[in-house]
Protein backbone atom coordinates (compact mmCIF):
# COMPACT_ATOMS: atom_id res chain seq x y z
CA UNK A 1 0.00 0.00 0.00
CA UNK A 2 1.18 3.36 -0.90
CA UNK A 3 1.50 6.37 1.44
CA UNK A 4 -1.55 8.03 -0.22
CA UNK A 5 -3.11 5.08 0.42
CA UNK A 6 -1.89 4.93 4.19
CA UNK A 7 -2.81 8.77 4.77
CA UNK A 8 -6.53 8.20 3.51
CA UNK A 9 -7.00 5.18 5.31
CA UNK A 10 -5.98 7.36 8.83
CA UNK A 11 -7.26 10.37 7.58
CA UNK A 12 -11.04 7.79 7.43
CA UNK A 13 -10.35 6.68 10.43
CA UNK A 14 -9.69 10.29 11.96
CA UNK A 15 -13.03 11.70 10.96
CA UNK A 16 -14.38 8.07 12.27
CA UNK A 17 -12.94 9.27 15.41
CA UNK A 18 -13.97 12.94 15.57
CA UNK A 19 -18.11 11.66 14.60
CA UNK A 20 -17.76 9.36 17.54
CA UNK A 21 -16.49 12.19 19.70
CA UNK A 22 -19.54 14.42 18.86
CA UNK A 23 -21.58 11.37 19.16
CA UNK A 24 -20.94 10.40 22.44
CA UNK A 25 -20.82 14.28 24.18
CA UNK A 26 -23.81 14.91 22.33
CA UNK A 27 -25.62 11.95 23.95
CA UNK A 28 -23.77 12.47 27.27
CA UNK A 29 -24.97 16.24 27.33
CA UNK A 30 -28.69 14.95 26.95
CA UNK A 31 -28.67 12.41 29.13
CA UNK A 32 -27.23 14.82 31.68
CA UNK A 33 -30.12 17.08 31.13
CA UNK A 34 -32.54 14.46 32.24
CA UNK A 35 -34.72 15.24 35.66
CA UNK A 36 -33.93 13.59 38.97
CA UNK A 37 -37.16 11.62 38.94
CA UNK A 38 -35.75 9.74 36.01
CA UNK A 39 -33.73 6.55 37.79
CA UNK A 40 -33.83 3.78 35.40
CA UNK A 41 -32.62 3.72 32.06
CA UNK A 42 -35.71 2.94 29.99
CA UNK A 43 -37.08 6.34 31.41
CA UNK A 44 -33.72 7.70 30.54
CA UNK A 45 -34.27 6.18 26.98
CA UNK A 46 -37.50 7.86 26.68
CA UNK A 47 -36.72 11.03 27.64
CA UNK A 48 -33.66 11.66 25.19
CA UNK A 49 -35.15 10.28 22.65
CA UNK A 50 -37.16 13.37 22.68
CA UNK A 51 -34.12 15.66 22.65
CA UNK A 52 -32.95 16.82 18.79
CA UNK A 53 -29.59 16.96 20.30
CA UNK A 54 -29.28 13.00 21.16
CA UNK A 55 -31.41 11.91 18.14
CA UNK A 56 -28.58 14.12 16.19
CA UNK A 57 -25.76 12.53 17.97
CA UNK A 58 -27.33 8.59 17.19
CA UNK A 59 -27.17 9.68 13.84
CA UNK A 60 -23.53 11.35 13.60
CA UNK A 61 -22.80 8.02 15.36
CA UNK A 62 -23.97 5.33 12.97
CA UNK A 63 -22.02 7.66 10.05
CA UNK A 64 -19.09 7.41 12.17
CA UNK A 65 -19.51 3.43 12.69
CA UNK A 66 -19.90 3.42 8.54
CA UNK A 67 -16.53 5.54 8.06
CA UNK A 68 -14.80 2.72 10.90
CA UNK A 69 -15.54 0.12 8.42
CA UNK A 70 -14.29 2.41 5.65
CA UNK A 71 -10.98 2.88 7.26
CA UNK A 72 -10.53 -0.55 8.01
CA UNK A 73 -10.98 -1.47 4.42
CA UNK A 74 -8.87 0.76 3.29
CA UNK A 75 -5.98 -0.06 5.86
CA UNK A 76 -4.69 -1.85 8.09
CA UNK A 77 -6.42 -2.87 11.80
CA UNK A 78 -3.27 -1.37 13.40
CA UNK A 79 -3.30 2.08 11.69
CA UNK A 80 -6.70 2.80 12.12
CA UNK A 81 -7.89 1.04 15.91
CA UNK A 82 -5.02 3.19 17.51
CA UNK A 83 -6.30 5.99 15.43
CA UNK A 84 -9.63 5.70 17.18
CA UNK A 85 -8.71 6.33 20.92
CA UNK A 86 -8.27 10.39 19.45
CA UNK A 87 -12.42 9.77 19.89
CA UNK A 88 -11.81 10.09 23.85
CA UNK A 89 -9.19 12.46 23.45
CA UNK A 90 -11.44 14.82 20.92
CA UNK A 91 -14.42 14.30 23.28
CA UNK A 92 -12.46 17.37 25.58
CA UNK A 93 -12.42 20.17 23.64
CA UNK A 94 -16.40 18.90 21.91
CA UNK A 95 -17.73 18.67 25.35
CA UNK A 96 -15.94 22.24 26.12
CA UNK A 97 -17.37 23.55 23.35
CA UNK A 98 -20.94 22.34 24.07
CA UNK A 99 -20.63 23.68 27.30
CA UNK A 100 -19.12 27.26 25.90
CA UNK A 101 -16.11 27.20 28.32
CA UNK A 102 -12.60 26.31 27.64
CA UNK A 103 -10.22 22.84 28.56
CA UNK A 104 -8.35 23.12 31.58
CA UNK A 105 -4.39 22.63 31.70
CA UNK A 106 -4.65 19.39 32.96
CA UNK A 107 -7.55 18.57 30.35
CA UNK A 108 -4.96 20.18 27.33
CA UNK A 109 -1.90 18.20 29.32
CA UNK A 110 -3.76 15.23 29.12
CA UNK A 111 -4.62 15.38 25.48
CA UNK A 112 -1.38 16.26 24.81
CA UNK A 113 0.33 13.35 26.58
CA UNK A 114 -2.22 10.79 25.30
CA UNK A 115 -1.52 12.21 21.14
CA UNK A 116 1.64 11.88 21.89
CA UNK A 117 1.95 8.43 22.91
CA UNK A 118 -0.44 7.75 19.81
CA UNK A 119 1.49 9.28 17.71
CA UNK A 120 4.98 7.59 18.83
CA UNK A 121 3.00 4.22 18.55
CA UNK A 122 2.04 4.53 15.21
CA UNK A 123 5.05 5.85 14.07
CA UNK A 124 7.21 3.01 15.54
CA UNK A 125 4.30 0.22 14.11
CA UNK A 126 4.35 0.91 11.19
CA UNK A 127 1.17 -1.00 10.53
CA UNK A 128 1.27 -1.84 6.47
CA UNK A 129 -2.07 -3.50 5.36
CA UNK A 130 -1.96 -7.03 3.92
CA UNK A 131 -3.17 -7.62 0.05
CA UNK A 132 -3.25 -11.68 1.19
CA UNK A 133 -6.84 -12.93 1.42
CA UNK A 134 -7.69 -13.56 5.14
CA UNK A 135 -7.25 -16.35 7.38
CA UNK A 136 -11.33 -17.13 8.32
CA UNK A 137 -10.15 -20.01 10.05
CA UNK A 138 -7.53 -18.04 12.26
CA UNK A 139 -10.51 -15.66 11.94
CA UNK A 140 -13.06 -17.94 13.85
CA UNK A 141 -10.66 -19.43 16.26
CA UNK A 142 -9.70 -15.57 17.17
CA UNK A 143 -13.19 -15.03 17.94
CA UNK A 144 -13.37 -17.97 20.33
CA UNK A 145 -10.29 -17.46 22.22
CA UNK A 146 -11.37 -13.49 22.52
CA UNK A 147 -14.81 -14.46 23.82
CA UNK A 148 -13.41 -17.30 26.60
CA UNK A 149 -10.95 -14.34 27.32
CA UNK A 150 -13.76 -12.15 27.76
CA UNK A 151 -15.80 -14.37 29.71
CA UNK A 152 -12.53 -15.08 32.00
CA UNK A 153 -12.10 -11.51 32.46
CA UNK A 154 -15.62 -10.72 33.74
CA UNK A 155 -15.99 -13.90 35.87
CA UNK A 156 -12.50 -12.85 37.68
CA UNK A 157 -14.76 -9.14 37.84
CA UNK A 158 -17.29 -10.97 39.92
CA UNK A 159 -15.37 -12.55 42.24
CA UNK A 160 -13.48 -9.53 42.97
CA UNK A 161 -14.34 -7.85 46.38
CA UNK A 162 -13.63 -4.05 45.00
CA UNK A 163 -16.37 -2.20 43.09
CA UNK A 164 -13.02 -0.68 41.19
CA UNK A 165 -11.08 -4.27 41.44
CA UNK A 166 -14.62 -5.13 39.56
CA UNK A 167 -14.88 -2.29 37.10
CA UNK A 168 -10.60 -3.55 36.08
CA UNK A 169 -11.74 -6.76 34.97
CA UNK A 170 -14.73 -5.10 33.44
CA UNK A 171 -13.15 -3.01 31.28
CA UNK A 172 -10.77 -5.42 30.32
CA UNK A 173 -13.58 -7.93 29.03
CA UNK A 174 -14.90 -5.14 27.21
CA UNK A 175 -11.48 -4.02 25.45
CA UNK A 176 -11.34 -7.55 24.23
CA UNK A 177 -14.95 -7.58 22.49
CA UNK A 178 -14.34 -3.85 21.33
CA UNK A 179 -10.71 -5.61 19.72
CA UNK A 180 -12.72 -8.50 18.50
CA UNK A 181 -15.53 -6.27 16.66
CA UNK A 182 -12.88 -4.27 15.03
CA UNK A 183 -11.17 -7.43 13.44
CA UNK A 184 -15.01 -8.87 12.81
CA UNK A 185 -15.71 -5.23 10.96
CA UNK A 186 -12.86 -6.00 8.77
CA UNK A 187 -13.02 -9.58 8.11
CA UNK A 188 -17.03 -8.41 6.56
CA UNK A 189 -16.35 -4.85 4.81
CA UNK A 190 -13.29 -7.10 2.96
CA UNK A 191 -16.41 -9.48 1.61
CA UNK A 192 -18.29 -7.20 0.45
CA UNK A 193 -18.73 -7.20 -3.49
CA UNK A 194 -17.18 -10.96 -3.22
CA UNK A 195 -20.47 -12.68 -1.51
CA UNK A 196 -23.85 -12.35 -2.06
CA UNK A 197 -26.01 -10.10 0.41
CA UNK A 198 -27.92 -13.34 1.62
CA UNK A 199 -24.28 -15.02 2.48
CA UNK A 200 -23.42 -12.02 4.12
CA UNK A 201 -25.93 -11.60 6.61
CA UNK A 202 -26.10 -15.22 6.78
CA UNK A 203 -22.32 -15.39 7.96
CA UNK A 204 -20.87 -16.62 10.76
CA UNK A 205 -18.82 -12.91 11.37
CA UNK A 206 -22.12 -10.62 11.17
CA UNK A 207 -23.66 -12.73 14.00
CA UNK A 208 -20.32 -13.02 16.27
CA UNK A 209 -20.21 -9.00 15.66
CA UNK A 210 -23.35 -8.09 16.81
CA UNK A 211 -23.35 -10.81 19.68
CA UNK A 212 -19.70 -9.48 21.13
CA UNK A 213 -20.45 -5.47 20.19
CA UNK A 214 -23.67 -6.10 22.15
CA UNK A 215 -21.89 -7.80 24.90
CA UNK A 216 -19.39 -5.45 24.97
CA UNK A 217 -21.78 -2.44 25.55
CA UNK A 218 -23.30 -4.12 28.68
CA UNK A 219 -20.47 -5.27 30.11
CA UNK A 220 -18.96 -1.39 29.70
CA UNK A 221 -22.49 0.33 31.02
CA UNK A 222 -22.02 -1.90 34.18
CA UNK A 223 -18.51 -1.24 34.38
CA UNK A 224 -19.03 2.41 34.43
CA UNK A 225 -22.40 1.88 36.79
CA UNK A 226 -20.04 0.79 40.14
CA UNK A 227 -17.03 2.48 39.53
CA UNK A 228 -15.13 5.67 38.29
CA UNK A 229 -14.30 6.19 34.83
CA UNK A 230 -11.01 5.78 35.39
CA UNK A 231 -10.91 2.63 36.39
CA UNK A 232 -12.26 0.81 33.23
CA UNK A 233 -12.22 3.20 30.06
CA UNK A 234 -8.09 3.52 30.06
CA UNK A 235 -7.56 -0.16 30.01
CA UNK A 236 -10.64 -0.89 27.87
CA UNK A 237 -8.84 1.29 25.29
CA UNK A 238 -4.84 -0.24 25.13
CA UNK A 239 -6.66 -3.76 25.40
CA UNK A 240 -9.24 -2.93 22.01
CA UNK A 241 -5.66 -2.32 20.50
CA UNK A 242 -3.68 -4.77 21.78
CA UNK A 243 -6.90 -7.37 21.08
CA UNK A 244 -7.15 -5.77 17.28
CA UNK A 245 -3.14 -6.01 16.78
CA UNK A 246 -3.41 -9.76 17.60
CA UNK A 247 -6.00 -10.03 15.05
CA UNK A 248 -4.56 -8.14 12.26
CA UNK A 249 -1.31 -10.03 12.46
CA UNK A 250 -2.75 -13.36 13.00
CA UNK A 251 -5.49 -13.21 10.71
CA UNK A 252 -4.98 -10.94 8.23
CA UNK A 253 -1.17 -11.30 7.87
CA UNK A 254 -0.81 -7.43 9.36
CA UNK A 255 1.47 -7.45 12.10
CA UNK A 256 3.14 -4.07 13.65
CA UNK A 257 6.75 -3.91 13.67
CA UNK A 258 8.47 -6.68 15.94
CA UNK A 259 11.97 -5.94 16.69
CA UNK A 260 12.93 -5.68 19.91
CA UNK A 261 13.10 -2.16 20.06
CA UNK A 262 10.59 -1.59 18.22
CA UNK A 263 8.38 -3.74 21.16
CA UNK A 264 9.65 -1.55 23.75
CA UNK A 265 8.92 1.49 22.45
CA UNK A 266 5.25 0.46 21.27
CA UNK A 267 4.78 -0.44 25.25
CA UNK A 268 5.49 2.81 26.42
CA UNK A 269 3.97 4.30 23.90
CA UNK A 270 0.92 2.49 24.94
CA UNK A 271 1.98 3.24 28.98
CA UNK A 272 1.40 6.83 27.62
CA UNK A 273 -1.78 6.64 26.15
CA UNK A 274 -2.74 4.87 29.01
CA UNK A 275 -1.66 7.19 31.58
CA UNK A 276 -3.12 10.16 29.45
CA UNK A 277 -6.59 8.55 29.03
CA UNK A 278 -6.90 8.04 32.76
CA UNK A 279 -5.70 11.76 33.13
CA UNK A 280 -8.56 12.76 30.93
CA UNK A 281 -11.16 10.28 32.61
CA UNK A 282 -10.02 11.69 36.17
CA UNK A 283 -10.18 15.05 35.05
CA UNK A 284 -14.20 14.34 33.52
CA UNK A 285 -14.87 12.82 36.48
CA UNK A 286 -14.01 16.11 39.19
CA UNK A 287 -15.95 18.40 36.43
CA UNK A 288 -19.15 15.95 37.10
CA UNK A 289 -18.77 15.78 40.79
CA UNK A 290 -19.00 19.74 40.27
Amino acid sequence: MNDLGVIAAAAVALASACGFALSTSLQHRSAGQAPASVQSSAGVLRFVMTKPAWLLGITIGAGAFVLHAAALKLGAIALVQPIMITGVVLAVPVRAALDRSLPTKGELRSVLITALGLAAFLVVANPVPSTDAPDRQAALLGTLLCVGLAAVASAAGARARHPRTHALWLGISAGVLFGLVAGLLKLIVGEIGDASPIDLLTSWPLWALICAGVSGMAINQRAYQIAPLSMSMPVLNIVDVLVALGLGAWAFGEPPAHSPLALVVQAMALACMAFGLQQITRTHERTEVR
